[in-house]
């Protein structure tokens, strides 16, 4: 039981550090500052993971049918009786 409070504890901190910018940046640098190579360690297996991540997206994208920059959808006109194009 008291492995469980221990652990909501810990979930309620780092909710409340994430709920601010500033907050966050605080605990980052406190981290950086005192614990340089873990925070170093975890900033480069974030960084792997969100390449790899980002490289499996794009290469089931362009596999599944490419990429198009821009996808332009003109509605259906109707021909109007007046000879023009009705919207």
């Amino acid at each position: 039981m008291t492995a469980v409070i221990l652990a909501l504890a810990v979930l309620a901190a780092a909710c409340w550090l994430c709920l601010s910018p500033l907050r966050l940046a605080a605990a980052g640098t406190v981290l950086l500052i005192v614990h340089p190579v873990p925070t170093f360690a975890l900033t480069a297996v974030a960084v792997l993971a969100v390449t790899v991540t980002a490289s499996r997206m794009a290469y089931r994208s362009l596999r599944d049918g490419g990429w198009y920059l821009v996808t332009v959808q003109r509605p259906a006109f109707a021909v109007s009786r007046a000879g023009g194009v009705a919207a």
